[in-house]
């Protein structure tokens, strides 16, 4: 029996790892977004509030866990406020998104979902569930870029299985956590 759910990491990093400027993420790389949309689609996408507002709406055909410490007061604002907070327990939600206020609601979801888990930020949110990750999807963008988030080290705890794109502007690596 499975006693925590696998997730796997999906980020985009430039050369000075930043990951994000005022919410929102400093480049725009049409394949890199439709890469993301394809290796995503109809399977669960983790996120930090900021990240998620910063997207302004849920992606299409993708359930949506929102971290946040401040669940409640969110259910009012008008980006969240259609959206429920999943309290943990027996009872399963089927809502497209949903506002968690701890690891431990998210682990016990997960572990219930039978759905795949991508982790997709931001900066605390994947310093926090990295550990838990069997595998990391990173586009290394070729440039450095002013930001104000940054993707945390993580080379001493996975190897490079692939490079699954290399262009001109990004490369597409796959890495899986150490044994």
């Amino acid at each position: 029996m499975q006693t925590k759910p696998s997730f796997q990491a999906i980020a985009a990093m430039s050369l000075n790892r930043a990951i994000g400027k005022a919410n929102k993420i400093p480049w725009h790389i049409s394949e890199d977004f439709k890469w993301f949309k394809g290796k995503t689609l109809g399977h669960i996408v983790v996120m930090g509030r900021k990240t998620f507002e910063g997207m302004g709406h849920p992606l299409p055909n993708r359930r949506h866990l929102v971290l946040t410490r401040h669940s409640q007061s969110l259910i009012d604002n008008s980006v969240f406020g259609k959206f429920k907070e999943w309290p943990g327990g027996e009872k399963f939600r089927e809502d497209n998104l949903l506002l968690l206020s701890s690891i431990d609601i998210l682990l016990d979801f997960c572990l219930h979902s039978g759905r795949r888990v991508f982790v997709c930020g931001g900066e605390e949110v994947y310093r926090q569930l990295l550990p838990l990750c069997s595998d990391l999807y990173l586009t290394r963008v070729k440039r450095e870029t002013e930001g104000d988030r940054f993707f945390p080290p993580f080379e001493d705890q996975f190897d490079l299985m692939e490079v699954a794109r290399e262009r001109e502007a990004f490369r597409i690596e796959h890495w899986r956590r150490k044994a």
